[in-house]
């Protein structure tokens, strides 16, 4: 019976790693990010500077290490996307072995060890799909937090593993910024046995962060702090949102975990996942509530659910909890994989096969789209910028910065509206028509109202499909017009 319920999970989890894994290796825009971190890495590969100013049509919010090794790597891949892409897959997997090593090292439980490292590769392929398999550093920075965490605990929290630690966590946030629960934890943890082990943590780690702050600013430019620290709208609604987002398809994991916290809090080993659960609830409901934060934002409170649900799958048997108590640890185990089918469901990721349909006609869509945009004049404003690299357009706007920078006063949407009046881009690719953006009204990740109006007067769409459509100058939809009835 053992068999049959490790042969479920197994089956579960092939399932849902099975779409994102292989839409991963299709040519068509996953998430919006994914243009912007292409045409970063290019700038990286042909030396111009990242932060050159806080504010710009093009500005980078993120650390400066995931664009420099895509642009290393793209050297012998020629392609950034997909070496992007297939950081992000490696990086998922990575997360994945490090998990299983933390719940193995404080439980004994290879079969623990093994299932917790396959949940946590799962869960982001049910609940996070839109950023397994995608040009996004995220996944790859929470690999090297999660190595830290490793190393802290098997290095029994002394000793050089504390600087081991500090460098891995550094270097996660040279990735990605926003995984800062994890230092706080040890930090914390460590306040809590040995004050001045704390202080050794904290100067190491403040003295390397100093250091990789000082060398990204003599290679990739002088405002590097100020455009990852420059400001957001912010919306106690948008936190609610991603709250939602986050417990309803995780309701049984957590409550496992908050079950499991009761009891590890009272357990030295186990502690600093106690306190890494509760610092990334806190840091992650703060941060999410930014504009432009997504539920990438709960990936810390993920990490901890999942840490915690291994250690009470390994604890199960010996948990108060009744009658409960007889059922098999592994079919307990298959019971969390089985819950998964709730939020695939919910998420309509239970058909492959048609999923893995859309996705080839999606790819077909971007091909046309990317032909007929490559054929217009450069420059171009798109809203998928991706689309834009493909068809050889020079990087001239990002539509969520500077659209943000507009609303907060800093850019003036009249210098886009000038050249959108003297027609100077030769097309403006849009997801949404202009009447549906501006009868949706400001939008965070799309063109500012006084820009859609333009796009409206000036230009007339030139192409439409699924994908999006493509506008090009009034004047050159009449010439193609005229050319269309003279070819008849």
């Amino acid at each position: 019976m053992r068999l049959v319920w490790l042969s479920l999970c197994g089956v579960i989890f092939l399932w849902t790693v099975a779409y994102p894994f292989a839409r991963a290796f299709r040519l068509t825009e996953i998430n919006y990010n994914e243009g912007w971190n292409v045409y970063n890495a290019q700038k990286v590969a042909e030396h111009q500077p990242l932060y050159p100013s806080t504010y710009d049509w093009t500005t980078v919010n993120y650390p400066a290490l995931s664009f420099h090794l895509v642009a290393w790597l793209g050297k012998y891949t020629s392609d950034y996307l997909f070496t992007a892409r297939m950081l992000s897959l490696a990086g998922l997997c990575l997360s994945g072995v490090f998990v299983g090593l933390i719940v193995g090292y404080l439980t004994r439980s290879k079969r623990a060890a093994w299932l917790s490292g396959l949940f946590l590769v799962a869960v982001f392929c049910v609940i996070a799909t839109n950023y397994v398999g995608v040009d996004d550093p995220q996944l790859l920075a929470q690999a090297f937090f999660l190595a830290g965490l490793y190393v802290y605990l098997r290095g029994n929290r002394q000793g050089h593993a504390l600087e081991l630690t500090a460098l891995l966590f550094v270097v996660g946030g040279n990735f990605k910024h926003n995984l800062i629960e994890f230092p706080l934890a040890v930090l914390l943890d460590l306040l809590l046995t040995s004050p001045r082990r704390a202080v050794r943590f904290a100067v190491a780690g403040s003295l390397m962060a100093a250091v990789s702050v000082a060398l990204t600013r003599r290679i990739d430019g002088a405002a590097y702090v100020s455009c990852l620290l420059a400001p957001r709208s912010y919306s106690a609604q948008h936190i609610a949102y991603n709250l939602k987002l986050t417990f309803q398809p995780l309701l049984l994991p957590a409550i496992a975990a908050f079950w499991t916290a009761c009891f590890c809090w009272k357990n030295p080993s186990r502690r600093v996942l106690v306190l890494l659960l509760c610092c990334a609830l806190a840091v992650d409901l703060f941060f999410s509530g930014g504009s432009g934060v997504t539920f990438n934002a709960m990936f810390g409170f993920v990490l901890a659910t999942v840490l915690l649900t291994g250690v009470f799958w390994a604890e199960f048997p010996r948990l108060p909890m009744g009658r409960f108590r007889v059922l098999q640890p592994v079919a307990v185990c298959a019971l969390f994989f089985l819950w998964l089918l709730v939020p695939m469901d919910r998420n309509h990721l239970l058909r492959t096969d048609k999923l893995l349909e859309q996705s080839r006609a999606r790819e077909q869509n971007f091909a046309t789209a990317t032909a007929f945009l490559r054929h217009q004049p450069s420059p171009a404003l798109c809203e998928s910028l991706l689309l834009c690299y493909y068809a050889g357009k020079p990087y001239v706007y990002d539509p969520f910065n500077a659209t943000r920078s507009i609303a907060l006063g800093r850019l003036d949407a009249n210098v886009i509206v000038g050249r959108l009046r003297k027609q100077e881009y030769g097309a403006v690719q849009l997801d949404r028509s202009t009447e549906y953006d501006l009868r949706k009204g400001p939008a965070e990740e799309r063109f500012a109202s006084p820009i859609l109006l333009a796009i409206q007067q000036y230009y007339d769409a030139g192409f439409v499909n699924t994908g999006g459509i493509v506008y090009v100058p009034k004047r050159q939809q009449t010439q193609m017009h005229f050319l269309s009835i003279a070819v008849h």
